[in-house]
């Protein structure tokens, strides 16, 4: 199987994407960090598909990457402090861990808590907003390797295992920042806490 690549500005990659989506595919796409790959947060042989091709474990769960911070309240429970440091961070290179509603895809669920994304990447701010649909998503690499940003990496390790690849430049190649939100004031998990939420930690 030889994936489609696509850009941005293609106009076969709404499409496309909406065809993966229905149909059982795997995407590789761009944001505001690293590369991601991923599918339909609710299609369980997709999610199945992407943990083995990375050796994942089945007890990690995967991002869940939105277009627009609009769509947030729909999978997680958000409080006047919480929707205040969505609004000042999203879209932007950050994942918050969040209490998850029911309509929070398992993929992306764990012990009651939801990690979500909006990328500050014009894949997601104009493609992924018109079709107004999620992705789950994790970085391009096998578990315990560094995320790949290279196309022909990209196809030399993954292109017989996805249908596209959505080839866009990226900001800067690491991984986004992993903030909790659940346990009162902001911790991070991964990469640095913004200084901007430091009063909030004290």
């Amino acid at each position: 199987m030889n994936p489609l690549v696509l850009r941005n500005d293609d106009p076969r990659l709404s499409p496309s994407i909406n065809e993966i989506l229905e149909c059982g595919g795997v995407l590789i796409f761009p944001t505001d960090t690293v590369f991601g790959i991923g599918g339909n947060p609710w299609d369980k042989q997709v999610v199945a598909r992407v943990q083995t091709m990375k050796s994942r474990s089945s007890q990690h769960p995967f991002t869940l990457h939105l277009p627009t911070s609009d769509l947030t309240e729909r999978f997680a429970y958000l409080n006047e402090q919480t929707r205040k440091i969505l609004n000042d961070f999203f879209p932007g290179p950050f994942t918050f861990l969040l209490w998850a509603t029911a309509q929070a895809p398992a993929s992306a669920v764990k012990e009651r808590k939801v990690g979500i994304r909006v990328p500050n990447h014009p894949f997601f701010t104009e493609v992924m907003a018109r079709l107004a649909r999620p992705l789950f998503g994790t970085s391009v690499n096998r578990s315990g390797e560094p995320p790949i940003n290279n196309i022909d990496q990209m196809i030399e390790q993954f292109g017989n295992k996805v249908e596209l690849i959505v080839y866009e430049s990226t900001a800067s190649g690491h991984p986004s920042a992993i903030i909790d939100l659940t346990s009162g004031a902001p911790r991070a998990l991964r990469g640095e806490l913004p200084r901007q939420l430091s009063p909030l930690a004290r």
